[in-house]
C-alpha cells in the first residue's frame, strides 16, 4: 500500500534537511511552512539554503490554513510542508490538490503521527518521521525519511553519507576494500544506527496499544473539560495519533490556570510559540497562529499513566471551573 523508499536517519531534523535538499529546484527555492510547529521544521530548510515563508494556521486546531497557503503560492515556491501537529492529520487532500496545480513537492512532517494504520496510500511526495524519546515509537533519538521517487532516495542516501556514493558495508564487503567514491553532492553524516532501529521496531509492535492508552486519557480529559468551562479541548478524530493533549483557554487566564495546576503537582507546557515571533523567520503578523499560541496549554499524556495519576489530573481539571470564570 505504501510503496516508495525509506532511509533511517539520525533524527527527524536530519530527515527534514534531506527533504529540503531534494525539493529545491532551479529558480524555485521557497518552502511554505505552517507557523505553529517545532522550530526544527524551519531550521532544517533554512540550513539547506531554502527561503522559509510561514503560513497562517486554523486558530481552532493549529493546522496549516489551506486558504492562506493558496494566497502565498507563486513561481518561487518549490514545496509545502504539512505538519501533523500533536498527532492531528493535516488536510492532505486539499494540500495535494494545491501542490499538483502548482507543481510543488508535498512534504509531510510526521514527527507527531506515524501513519502505519492508514488504509489509504500516502499523498505526500516525502515524509519525515521522528523516533525521539517522547514520540510514538521511541528509539532514543532517530528518524526516517520516506520518498516516493527512487532517484530522490538515491540522492538522499548519498547526501546522508557525506556525499559518498558507496557506504562502508558495501566498500568493505571484500577482503580488498573498495576505494572511497566521491559523488557530485556535498553531504553530511545524517544516517541512523542499528541500536536505535532495534528500539524503534520493538516499539512499533506496541504502537496500537500505546495509542489506545493515550486515547483513553484523551477521553477522560475531554469529559472533564468539554462542558464549556475555562479550558476547551481541541476537536480530534479517530485518524489522530493522540500523541499530545492540548486544550485552549483565554490568553488572559492561561498563566493563572497553569499555576493552579502546578500547585496540584501537575506539570503543563505549551506547544508551540508561533514562529512568526522568531527573529529569524518573522515576516509580519499571522493572526491565527498568534491567537492560537496564546491560548494553548499542553497537559500530561503518556501511555504508562496510572489510574491514580489520571484521576488526580481529571479532578484538578474539574476543579479549575469552580473558581475561574468561563471562557469568553
Amino acid at each position: 500500500m505504501r510503496g516508495g523508499h525509506a532511509l533511517a536517519t539520525a533524527n527527524c531534523t536530519a530527515a527534514l534537511h534531506l527533504a529540503a535538499r531534494l525539493c529545491r529546484r532551479e529558480r524555485r527555492s521557497r518552502v511554505l511552512v505552517p507557523a505553529i510547529t517545532f522550530v526544527s521544521t524551519v531550521m532544517a530548510f533554512a540550513y539547506a539554503g531554502l527561503e522559509v515563508e510561514l503560513v497562517d494556521v486554523d486558530p481552532h486546531t493549529g493546522l496549516i490554513d489551506p486558504q492562506d497557503l493558496a494566497r502565498r503560492i507563486d513561481l518561487d515556491c518549490c514545496a509545502v510542508v504539512a505538519v501533523h501537529l500533536y498527532g492531528q492529520k493535516a488536510e492532505l487532500a486539499a494540500l495535494r490538490e494545491l501542490c499538483d496545480a502548482h507543481e510543488l513537492t508535498l512534504i509531510e512532517d510526521c514527527a507527531h503521527r506515524i501513519d502505519l494504520f492508514d488504509t489509504d496510500p500516502p499523498l505526500g511526495d516525502i515524509a519525515c518521521y521522528s523516533f525521539n524519546a517522547v514520540k510514538e515509537a521511541p528509539g532514543g533519538e532517530s528518524g526516517l525519511l520516506w520518498c516516493r521517487d527512487g532517484e530522490w532516495m538515491d540522492r538522499a542516501r548519498q547526501i546522508s553519507n557525506l556525499g559518498l556514493t558507496i557506504d562502508t558495508p558495501s566498500r568493505a564487503a571484500t577482503p580488498v576494500h573498495r576505494d572511497y567514491a566521491f559523488g557530485d553532492e556535498l553531504g553530511l553524516k545524517l544516517r541512523g544506527f542499528d541500536l536505535a532501529a532495534t528500539l524503534v521496531l520493538a516499539n512499533l509492535d506496541e504502537l496500537a496499544g500505546s495509542r489506545a492508552a493515550r486515547a483513553r486519557i484523551f477521553a477522560a480529559f475531554d469529559a472533564a473539560l468539554g462542558r464549556g468551562g475555562v479550558m476547551m479541548p481541541l476537536a480530534r478524530d479517530l485518524a489522530d495519533s493522540f500523541l499530545m493533549y492540548v486544550a485552549l483557554t483565554d490568553a488572559g487566564q492561561r498563566d493563572a490556570l497553569r499555576q493552579r495546576l502546578a500547585q496540584a503537582g501537575i506539570a503543563t507546557s505549551f506547544h508551540y510559540p508561533s514562529l512568526s515571533r522568531h527573529s529569524g523567520f518573522s515576516q509580519g503578523s499571522l493572526a491565527g497562529a498568534e491567537t492560537f499560541d496564546q491560548q494553548v496549554v499542553t497537559l500530561p499524556c503518556f501511555p504508562a499513566m496510572s489510574d491514580d495519576q489520571l484521576d488526580r489530573i481529571v479532578a484538578a481539571l474539574v476543579a479549575l471551573d469552580c473558581d475561574a470564570p468561563a471562557r469568553g
